[in-house]
């Protein structure tokens, strides 16, 4: 079964996307979120950890929970 990034790891993934949409135009989002999502893998097998302090995520899933709530 694949596992699903976390909200750190997808926030990188959009971040990766953002520049590759700069430095490849023209490539389609559908292709661009597949390449970035490799990379992100491919750092990740590298050894690389994509992390965040503590306080940031409980701020960002409180946020996250009040829109779901609205």
């Amino acid at each position: 079964m694949p596992t699903r990034p976390g909200l750190v790891a997808e926030a990188a993934i959009a971040v990766l996307a953002a520049r590759l949409s700069v430095e490849i135009p023209g490539l389609g989002q559908d292709e661009i979120t597949r390449i970035a999502r490799h990379q992100a893998a491919e750092l990740t097998r590298a050894g690389f950890h994509v992390t965040v302090p503590v306080e940031a995520l409980a701020t960002t899933a409180r946020r996250l929970k009040a829109q779901r709530a609205t």
